[in-house]
């Protein structure tokens, strides 16, 4: 176990190992990622690994623009496979307020860089001639829009940074940070003490513990997520090209293509629960954990998933994954210092995909 560091992310999830990759290709040296378990085994393993262009707000979107950019040449970069599916995403608008904010954000599209048109309901039933469009007045169609494996992304960060001199502790439990006199940082683990400069608490499901340690209260959720995938879809079999991944605010849910099958992700306008309820984390030994489902509580947005795309109906279950997704109290993610606290970074609450 090396004892010190310039800076030491805590947590090897897409948040923490993208971070170390991005310090590292911007030439920081002397960095370790501290991981509990193996790489991606919080939230990030069980991800539906969406990456969307259409985020709400500037500095988000310039986030996942760039990502959509990384990740179709990751593969080449790195050498880590990561299944990147370039098939766009289209977003159904229901009225005009919806419409509205889509003007909204082709102005922040065309500003930051990333491809999108309001499209009228013959061009979204071109591209999409699975969907019923009952009530769709018109669509954001975002070109880059894509999704990929949330392990393999995570891992190829991971080892790309590697590969510039970043280091990574797997299997090493973090118990408390603290700061010195000096304003360095330790960080106490199971298998020794390391001094550093920074500390990055990218720590995911357990940010909120981890902050807790230096007196910090981030608002930070945990919340179960489900999302479906369905049985061979029918006219998925013959297709030549996937369909992009739809996301309809009347279902609350995205809809995607996965191979010959289809994903139904829901997102609960009301009654949705945290994660380990009543204290809200996982225990320390939690490792890859999902929740039994609860497909009674989703079914008002299963149907309307249904009514958008019949042909998933006729297609089955074939799987449900339930794990927790940390949510931050507006939406973006946590990125930046804690307030009163020298040299200490959040980078956490990250719930809109993978980028």
């Amino acid at each position: 176990m090396d004892s010190h560091a310039r800076i030491v992310i805590i947590g090897g999830g897409i948040m923490g190992a993208g971070l170390l990759y991005h310090l590292a290709e911007e030439g920081a040296e002397d960095l370790l990622l501290i991981e509990k378990g193996e790489l991606t085994s919080g939230s990030t393993w069980h991800a539906a690994g969406q990456c969307p262009s259409l985020v709400g707000n500037y500095n988000l979107a310039k986030i996942h623009a760039h990502s959509n950019n990384l990740y179709p040449r990751l593969e080449e970069l790195t050498g880590q496979y990561v299944s990147w599916h370039p098939s766009g995403g289209i977003r159904l608008a229901l009225n005009q307020d919806d419409v509205d904010w889509f003007h909204y954000m082709k102005g922040i599209a065309d500003n930051v860089g990333f491809r999108m048109e309001i499209i009228d309901p013959a061009k979204i039933r071109q591209l999409n001639p699975h969907l019923t469009l009952d009530g769709v007045v018109a669509g954001a169609w975002t070109l880059d829009d894509g999704h990929a494996d949330p392990a393999g992304l995570c891992n190829a960060m991971a080892r790309g940074a590697k590969n510039m001199g970043a280091r990574i502790q797997k299997h090493t439990l973090v118990t408390n940070t603290r700061q010195l006199p000096s304003g360095e940082w330790e960080v106490v683990t199971d298998k020794g003490t390391v001094t550093c400069e920074t500390v990055v608490n990218a720590a995911g499901c357990y940010a909120r513990v981890v902050a807790n340690w230096v007196g910090a209260d981030v608002p930070i959720n945990n919340i179960e997520h489900h999302y479906i995938v369905t049985g061979p879809v029918a006219p998925f079999q013959d297709a030549e090209e996937e369909m992009p991944v739809v996301r309809d605010p009347w279902a609350s849910t995205y809809l995607r293509q996965e191979q010959k099958a289809g994903v139904i992700g829901i997102y609960e306008h009301s009654g949705a629960v945290t994660a380990w309820s009543p204290q809200g984390h996982p225990t320390w030994e939690s490792d890859s954990e999902l929740f039994p489902d609860n497909l009674e509580r989703l079914m008002p947005w299963l149907e309307r998933a249904m009514e958008r795309i019949p042909a998933f109906a006729d297609a089955g279950i074939k799987r449900v994954v339930n794990g927790a997704i940390p949510h931050s109290a507006d939406g973006p993610p946590m990125l930046g210092p804690v307030a009163g606290l020298r040299n200490y970074w959040m980078c956490c609450g990250s719930s809109f995909g993978i980028a």
